[in-house]
């Protein structure tokens, strides 16, 4: 009977879990604009007043996962249309807001989340740092986030910045021939991960053969302090790679923000960005394609 009871219980907690989805009308085929639909009324069966449901981690964490996972099969306006939507009206409650605030981060930039994509970030951001519910000193961290994630964003034209060839010349990313693709890579030599992931690109078939066919460029960029080092690490550098050392704008002047180490993006040849802080994994699906 316990057993039966406590089954019960655990079946009517994950049956509240979801908020039902709203019937979308037969007249809307086009993913984008049923996905758009979907957002818009979503959230319609919560009053982000009624504490009982919207203080309770697990039910909103739930749908707010469903409610993210609806924004690759909508276009831009409509995701950021939904994001001011849902975060307005959260503003009705300090507590429903800081934890929609923290389920954003959480799964929208943290590294490793399955859904982490700081496009889908930027949205959320800009609202928290709008709103009057939250203090200044709350909000200066994600003012911070909305700097780095607005800096070099997929779409626009890399920040240039100037290095030192191996040669002793001084060279300027936009001076870097074109090529088809870029990939602008920033390591330390002294850095364990740098130097396995530079292992791991130098002996990828695939990106040695974008590269004999000219269809993509290394730019390998050492952003550490020892000179020195540098010098010498350099012969365990593919030859083909172009090389250089940061003369100090690159992290001094934040021209890229650099979390992690090692650092890719990916450039299309006039400079563009075409994907930021990229993943090996990403990188070498990317210029397969």
């Amino acid at each position: 009977m316990l057993a039966v009871t406590s089954g019960s219980m655990s079946a009517q907690q994950n049956k509240i879990q979801d908020l039902p989805l709203s019937v979308i009308p037969s007249t809307l085929c086009i993913p984008h604009e049923r996905a758009a639909y979907l957002w818009v009324h979503i959230w319609d069966d919560i009053d982000f007043a009624d504490t009982l449901r919207s203080h309770h981690p697990a039910f909103m964490e739930q749908n707010f996962v469903n409610f993210l996972s609806l924004f690759p099969h909508a276009q831009a306006e409509a995701r950021i249309m939904a994001v001011k939507s849902l975060m307005q009206r959260a503003e009705v409650d300090e507590t429903v807001y800081r934890l929609l605030a923290r389920l954003a981060e959480k799964y929208l930039y943290t590294s490793g989340s399955p859904m982490q994509n700081e496009e889908y970030f930027i949205p959320f951001l800009e609202e928290i740092v709008g709103t009057s519910l939250l203090d200044e000193t709350e909000k200066s961290r994600f003012r911070f986030l909305l700097s780095a994630a607005l800096k070099n964003r997929p779409g626009t034209m890399a920040t240039d910045f100037t290095y030192l060839t191996p040669n002793g010349e001084l060279q300027t990313l936009y001076t870097v021939p074109a090529t088809y693709r870029l990939l602008l890579l920033f390591y330390d030599p002294d850095c364990l991960h740098c130097r396995e992931i530079l292992t791991a690109l130098s002996t990828a078939s695939c990106l040695q053969q974008q590269i004999e066919s000219r269809q993509l460029t290394v730019l390998a960029i050492c952003v550490g302090e020892d000179r020195d080092l540098w010098n010498r690490s350099l012969k365990d550098l593919p030859t083909q790679w172009l090389t250089g050392f940061d003369m100090g704008c690159i992290r001094q002047e934040e021209r890229y923000l650099l979390p992690d180490m090692p650092m890719m993006y990916l450039l299309d040849g006039e400079k563009r960005v075409v994907k930021k802080e990229v993943s090996l994994h990403q990188l070498l699906l990317k210029i397969q394609e």
